[in-house]
């Protein structure tokens, strides 16, 4: 207790000095000394020749913990229909195609951000047309709702160590995210669980909500603002993808090269 004692008196008192980051982005400023007008492309993504399958991370704004808006909420929901590791869930239909390996939609409630993710796709379109016509046709039962709503309460850290537990909290307390705003949060979702056909309501919005993430489903991709639509492959992989976009979003998209380089730091 004496060692501890003096560790905790060396500890400054007072609040949080945030980093200021520079905001530039050094990753878009090389690709336009190489490529011209590319400004910040709607599509890109990193080329790795040493690989033979297909990456994708696909996100766009949605709702996290500190959002009130009932309609972003019920947005938020709709995609907890298709989440998890659930039978009927996009991970568990793609794996069992042998489309992907680890995959899914899922919301990062601390960032508010919807987002596709699949590794290890033989080919990035068609891994992504099985997606899209999954839920497309997909016909939830009525019980789909109850676990919509239990998505809302996953992340617990109950079975983390002390020390990962209280680093996260303190990153948490740091950022402005309170208990007080998680829990507001999970009031509003148990408040919506309350809605008169429920499952019906999440399912006439799915479509339209997923479509942030997948293109091809009937959003425009460059219409979805703050939107980020990335992959990862090799160059067949990359001339495949572009070859479907270009079918869906009109001849003019264009998948940007990236490479390694253009991460650099420095």
């Amino acid at each position: 207790m004496p060692s501890v004692k003096a560790l905790i008196g060396q500890l400054n008192v007072g609040s949080p000095t945030p980093v200021k980051n520079e905001r530039a982005n050094f990753i878009w400023t090389r690709l336009s000394e190489r490529e011209p007008g590319a400004g910040a492309p709607v599509f890109a993504g990193l080329l790795n020749p040493n690989s033979q399958s297909g990456v994708f991370l696909n996100s766009a704004p949605l709702a996290g913990y500190e959002e009130t808006d009932k309609e972003k909420l019920f947005d938020y929901l709709s995609t907890n229909l298709y989440a998890g590791g659930g039978a009927h869930s996009i991970f568990m239909k793609t794996w069992s195609a042998g489309l992907a390996y680890s995959n899914g939609i899922s919301t990062n409630l601390t960032t508010g951000r919807l987002g596709y993710y699949a590794e290890r796709t033989p080919e990035l379109p068609q891994t992504l047309r099985f997606v899209i016509g999954e839920l497309q046709h997909a016909e939830p039962a009525a019980a789909l709702s109850e676990y919509a709503v239990a998505q809302a309460f996953r992340g617990t850290r109950a079975a983390s160590s002390y020390e990962s537990r209280g680093e996260q909290m303190a990153d948490n307390l740091a950022d402005g995210l309170t208990p007080e705003i998680v829990t507001r949060f999970h009031k509003e979702i148990l408040e919506l669980r309350r809605t008169p056909d429920l499952t019906a309501e999440l399912a006439r919005r799915m479509p339209r909500v997923a479509a942030t993430v997948l293109p091809g489903m009937g959003v425009k991709a460059g219409d979805v603002r703050g939107a980020v639509y990335f992959v990862i492959g090799p160059e067949k992989q990359f001339a495949a993808w572009e070859e479907y976009l270009k079918s869906v979003e009109g001849p003019a998209a264009r998948v940007y090269r990236l490479y390694p380089r253009d991460f650099w730091m420095f």
